[in-house]
């Protein structure tokens, strides 16, 4: 990660909260402000490293070239997600990407949807594809259960064979009806 992208990550916390305002950070702000601006910062009070953050806020958004773009207006919003809620302002290319891929019918919503390149393949490089196999049509569960079912049954009977003691099955119960004792 470079200064500038870290610089990035921890600018909303170093102007929303003072105690992230850190001698550690000022230096990154400091060299960040030198790379993007090519100027030394003013470091007479903390608000010359607020506006320095701007600076490179401002200068690196213009700077980077976003791949997807939302139609005006577009809201995007993923049930029970609020981090996947975005506009224009807040898309990223990864996000897009998750939205296209988890939600391909929201693409009607985006103005700009990059074409990726197709793979460079080596010329002595073959690609193989795999073997189709074709599931078998006539897998029948039924039969499968029926199967098992005597296997056990025979299974159970070799045992009793076997052993000397029976082994038991519990008779079915059946209801009886009771009569009901009611007063003539």
């Amino acid at each position: 990660m470079t200064v500038v992208q870290e610089v990035c990550l921890f600018a909303r916390d170093y102007i929303g909260v003072k105690a992230f305002r850190t001698s550690f950070r000022k230096k990154k702000i400091i060299e960040a402000y030198r790379i993007v601006t090519g100027k030394s910062i003013r470091i007479s009070c903390s608000t010359c490293y607020v506006e320095a953050l701007f600076a490179i806020i401002n200068k690196t958004k213009m700077a980077t070239i976003k791949g997807y773009e939302l139609k005006k207006g577009v809201l995007l919003q993923a049930f029970g997600d609020a981090s996947k809620t975005c506009t224009n302002d807040t898309l990223t290319d990864e996000l897009a990407e998750w939205y296209l891929k988890n939600f391909p019918e929201k693409a009607i919503y985006f103005s700009r949807i990059p074409v990726r390149p197709a793979p460079v393949v080596p010329k002595n490089v073959t690609i193989v594809e795999p073997k189709k196999v074709e599931p078998k049509s006539d897998f029948q569960p039924m039969t499968v259960m029926e199967n098992a079912l005597n296997n056990i049954s025979k299974a159970h009977i070799e045992a009793e064979k076997k052993s000397d003691a029976k082994i038991v099955t519990p008779p079915k119960r059946t209801t009886a009806k009771r009569k009901s004792k009611t007063k003539k």
